[in-house]
């Protein structure tokens, strides 16, 4: 005789990038599995990887978690993760020195407790995917977001400096390429010419397209907290894939 189905509520989000709505179920005993083992191996890749599998798994709605942009996989696991696991997590704090700001040593643990649908996406007020590199001639570039797949392939190439990675990066997220005549679709040029268009920029034009990074959306969380011990207030924020994956 076949054991019952057990029934999942089914809840819904909206994706930051492009405002399509989700929908998805909590994520079960063998999500948490994945999860777990990921956590306990400290590694990228896996992290990301097991991310990518969980969101996969606990989508309802048809979505291509490979092109989502790494700010709309951080959010959509958040979400799973208060609906999974609970809404409301205790983060432990401490002076990230030792010492506070009245120079008194106190490293006394104080719970803060923050509730995870409170998490969203912050945007740069000056950011722009369109940027202008050269007025004059009207060369510019069109840029897309990073993407998870992305974040996966550059880590397995863990060696590479760190002007190395930028314009790698930059490659990776090029769509086209214009100036006042034409466009340039980055599939239509060959790996090296692209190589050759960002290693040919100024230093001002390359902190513009490294910018575009530095300003896109991304889910933060600025949390203000007081000292058990010493009653001294004090701050951190929450940023990036790791931060909210150890939630």
């Amino acid at each position: 005789m076949a054991l019952p189905k057990i029934s999942n509520p089914i809840f819904e989000l909206t994706l930051p990038s492009t405002g399509q709505s989700v929908k998805y179920r909590p994520f079960l005993v063998k999500e948490q599995k994945i999860l777990l083992l990921a956590m306990e191996s400290g590694d990228q890749k896996a992290t990301l990887l097991a991310i990518k599998q969980i969101i996969n798994n606990c989508a309802i709605d048809p979505i291509d978690v490979d092109k989502l942009p790494t700010f709309d996989v951080e959010y959509f696991f958040i979400r799973l993760r208060a609906k999974s696991i609970g809404e409301v997590v205790d983060l432990r704090m401490r002076h990230p020195t030792g010492f506070n700001s009245k120079e008194v040593e106190c490293d006394n643990v104080t719970i803060v407790p923050v509730n995870l649908l409170d998490i969203e996406i912050e945007r740069a007020i000056d950011h722009s995917d369109k940027i202008v590199i050269d007025e004059e001639a009207g060369i510019g570039v069109k840029m897309k977001y990073p993407t998870i797949a992305m974040a996966t392939e550059n880590e397995d190439k863990p060696d590479m400096s760190q002007m190395d990675n930028a314009i790698t990066a930059i490659i990776n997220t090029i769509d086209y390429i214009y100036d006042k005549d034409n466009v340039y679709k980055k599939e239509d040029s060959t790996k090296e010419e692209l190589i050759e268009f960002v290693e040919g920029l100024s230093q001002d034009q390359f902190i513009k397209l490294t910018n575009f990074f530095a300003t896109m959306p991304k889910v933060k969380k600025s949390i203000k907290w007081k000292c058990s011990k010493c009653a001294e207030e004090d701050s951190m924020s929450l940023e990036g894939m790791q931060s909210f994956f150890a939630l």
